[in-house]
């Protein structure tokens, strides 16, 4: 079975205690273990994340998806025109990140104005942890956009009936495996929201992706459901943005 990682990470200089952390560490590690294209992400603050990001996306053969740090329109130093977002969209199959805590930047309608109508618009998905996320917040945002389509990454794992509940009552909206790990936690999570919402994301180098690839390929799911999970709504999501 071949994976698709949805929360893929790394940084740029080496890290202390850690069993990998640069782009090039994680890369070798995805190839060994069947994860054989990713979206990654730069975990580094550095004003030149996103262009580090945008330069390993292109070098990897299409191996690779550059998620692109997103801040919104209020802040015109740090963020994209119209038309930068719509070109790294096109021509470099760009995904969005926010970081509605970190970054001072809630998740509102009126803070990110227009960017919201461009990954609308353009089936382009938005990142965003489960730690950093306000439900009231997004649930605005969903009344607004309905088709945003919107992964919850990060996911706890005790996910409460209220994270439940959002993905079941919104469409798109979709999580990540990454922290699915008590007992036949993928299964129950499976059953009450249904195969076609999780997205495989091991969060590396935070942490190794061995639990999540045994995870799917032993968990009692069916072959269909292991398949939608590992890769298959990876490239229905951000493949294939139709």
């Amino acid at each position: 079975m071949i994976f698709k990682d949805i929360n893929c990470n790394f940084f740029v200089q080496p890290q202390p205690l850690q069993y990998a952390s640069t782009h090039d560490e994680v890369a070798g590690i995805c190839e060994d273990n069947n994860i054989v294209t990713r979206a990654i992400y730069n975990m580094d603050k550095a004003a030149d994340a996103n262009a580090v990001t945008l330069k390993y996306a292109k070098e990897s053969g299409g191996k690779e998806y550059p998620v692109i740090r997103l801040m919104p329109p209020v802040y015109p130093e740090e963020t994209y025109t119209k038309d930068e977002m719509i070109k790294l969209i096109e021509n470099d199959k760009a995904l969005f990140r926010i970081h509605p805590a970190n970054y001072a930047a809630p998740l509102h309608t009126w803070v990110y104005d227009w960017m919201l109508d461009i990954l609308t618009e353009s089936r382009t998905p938005l990142l965003v942890s489960l730690q950093e996320l306000n439900l009231n917040d997004a649930a605005a945002v969903k009344e607004k956009y309905p088709d945003l389509r919107m992964i919850i990454t990060n996911t706890d794992q005790w996910l409460n009936r209220q994270y439940v509940g959002f993905c079941q009552y919104y469409k798109n909206v979709y999580f990540d495996t990454c922290n699915t790990i008590e007992y036949y936690g993928i299964e129950n999570m499976v059953e009450l929201i249904g195969a076609d919402k999780f997205l495989f994301g091991t969060y590396m180098p935070e942490k190794e992706p061995y639990d999540k690839t045994f995870q799917i390929l032993f968990c009692e799911l069916s072959q269909e459901e292991k398949e939608l999970i590992a890769h298959g709504n990876f490239e229905r999501l951000v493949e294939v943005r139709a």
